[in-house]
């Protein structure tokens, strides 16, 4: 019998899924700034906002912040700017997050996400911002804390 062969070898490499933070800031940079309802007409300078990098993946890459608020009082607000570069290389979109630890007797604290929050690989997205009020039921002498997680995922799984 006569015939021939003909045959396929095929490669498969797949991307990866792989952010992190790019910049942050906050906006105490001088007098308090202040929920609605309250004033800082002195433009008194009383308690201080920090972020900090708490945690760098294996490559260096700010994967998790610290933000640290001291001296806060009834009324002092608030807003932790960042962004996220996606240094994958598969576009990805934020799949959920989570607020976890929040004290809401004492502290008012939400998310404000971009638009459209798919990254594709090499970019950053826009500007996320969280908000953080302390009430007037915060305790004296008190320390609060809570986490925000961010999840990511490709594009095409995340509606």
């Amino acid at each position: 019998m006569w015939y021939d062969t003909l045959k396929i070898n095929a490669t498969i490499e797949t991307g990866y899924v792989k952010v992190k933070f790019s910049s942050w800031e906050c906006s105490d940079t001088g007098p308090d700034p202040q929920a609605g309802g309250y004033h800082n007409t002195e433009g008194k300078d009383v308690s201080a906002c920090s972020v900090t990098v708490e945690r760098e993946d294996e490559g260096g890459n700010p994967v998790k912040l610290l933000v640290t608020i001291n001296n806060a009082y009834p009324g002092y607000s608030v807003v932790v700017k960042f962004t996220v570069d996606n240094i994958g290389t598969i576009p990805v979109k934020l799949y959920g997050y989570e607020l976890s630890g929040v004290d809401g007797s004492a502290l008012s604290v939400s998310l404000v996400r971009p638009e459209d929050t798919q990254i594709d690989a090499g970019e950053e997205s826009g500007t996320y911002k969280l908000i953080i009020t302390v009430l007037q039921t915060a305790g004296e002498s008190s320390t609060y804390t809570f986490e925000l997680t961010l999840k990511f995922a490709q594009w095409n799984e995340v509606q």
